[in-house]
C-alpha cells in the first residue's frame, strides 16, 4: 500500500503497544488513520473514499439520477 506516493513496509506502519489514540491524513482516494504518539499510519488504517471523484458521498447519491 502507498502513503502518500511512497510504498510502505512493515517498518513504517505504527507498532505502538499502547496507542492513546489516532488522527487522520487524507489523499486523492481516501484517508489514513494515524497514531497520534509515534506519527505514522496503523496497519489496515486506509479508508477508500466511496466516490471517484475523491469526494464522500451518500450511496443513494452515485445511483440516483
Amino acid at each position: 500500500m502507498e502513503f502518500f506516493g511512497r510504498e510502505l513496509k512493515d517498518s513504517d506502519y505504527c507498532h505502538c503497544k499502547d496507542r492513546k489514540g489516532h488522527t487522520s491524513a487524507e489523499d486523492d482516494t481516501g484517508y489514513w488513520d494515524i497514531c497520534i504518539k509515534c506519527n505514522k499510519p496503523i496497519m489496515d488504517g486506509f479508508h477508500y473514499y466511496n466516490h471517484y471523484d475523491g469526494e464522500d458521498h451518500y450511496d443513494i447519491d452515485i445511483w440516483d439520477d
